[in-house]
């Protein structure tokens, strides 16, 4: 075992699971009878890196659509990979209306009430080890702190309850950022939101987003100047720039920095805006870029612009 492998591999097997979203059993039984991953090993047991976790992904995206475990082990992860831009591309040509199995957040909510991070991380997680990333924020997490911010209008007193919950999901979005992340991407996108602009939830869990489904994101946080914003596009080799607009308040200055951006983006670059703001300026905005109003209409644009469906 190299010494790179044993200092990067840091995740035992139930946080492997609880990641990935394959039972205990199943990883051990792709290991030892497939070699699907090597995992290596010290006094805690099997450890995995933050590669052997991408290629788990990449090998249960693959079994879903039909493929067999037994073929698929012997892939290398770039065979994996266009695997899966192949099934990606064709279910977004086929998307089926499905009915969905209503999803218990009673758990997380609970765990809000009673002001309990440790909970609520523990909740969030293990939603997040059965619903694909999409699901994730479109029905539990999105939903969850738009109540608690409805709530919070009519309750200042709640105002700590969202302060909690938005900072527990930036802690675990931002986890499961940089754990998608892949630095031999082609395409990329840059995320930010313009000055005046705090709330960075929606937008870190688009850049999650488009992370997962295998492109590459630079992700700058909430509240930058326009200036900053435009001139860090081509720094970071972005052909999409994401903006996240949540104020639906005319302020002038907010105006101002949007049509900076409009105006000065470079012109081989798109520009995607999402969020009730955006919304709110599609006039200005609709001229150069589009205008995505949920987190549907988001994906089939990842698509469209080489992404996996995740």
């Amino acid at each position: 075992m190299s010494r790179t492998r044993e200092t990067s591999a840091r995740y035992p097997i139930r946080a492997v699971s609880r990641l990935t979203g394959i039972g205990i059993d199943t990883l051990r039984a792709w290991e030892r009878r497939h070699g699907a991953v090597t995992p290596s090993r010290d006094d805690r047991g099997r450890m995995y890196t933050d590669d052997d976790i991408a290629r788990l992904r990449l090998l249960r995206g693959a079994v879903e659509h039909g493929h067999s475990i037994g073929r698929l082990a012997g892939l290398t992860d770039a065979e994996l990979r266009r695997l899966a831009a192949t099934a990606g591309a064709n279910a977004a040509l086929a998307v089926v209306p499905t009915q969905r199995t209503p999803l218990d957040a009673a758990a997380l909510t609970a765990a809000l009430q009673k002001f309990d991070a440790t909970a609520i991380d523990q909740q969030i997680s293990r939603l997040a080890a059965v619903l694909p990333p999409l699901e994730l924020l479109r029905d539990v997490l999105m939903p969850v702190l738009a109540q608690v911010g409805d709530e919070w209008h009519r309750e200042p007193a709640r105002i700590a309850h969202e302060h909690l919950m938005s900072s527990t999901m930036r802690n675990i979005l931002g986890s499961f950022l940089r754990l998608y992340a892949r630095p031999d991407v082609s395409t990329r996108l840059l995320f930010a939101t313009p000055a005046g602009e705090r709330h960075e939830v929606g937008t870190l869990g688009a850049a999650m987003l488009a992370a997962s489904c295998g492109l590459g994101v630079a992700y700058l946080g909430p509240d930058l100047p326009a200036r900053e914003i435009v001139e860090s596009v081509r720094p970071a080799g972005a052909q999409v720039m994401v903006l996240g607009l949540t104020t639906t308040s005319a302020a002038k200055a907010r105006e101002r920095e949007l049509r900076t951006i409009v105006r000065d983006l470079p012109k081989e670059v798109e520009l995607w805006a999402g969020g009730r703001g955006a919304v709110r300026h599609t006039a200005l905005i609709s001229p150069r870029g589009l205008v995505l109003r949920d987190y549907n209409t988001y994906q089939q644009e990842l698509a469209r612009i080489g992404g996996r469906v995740a």
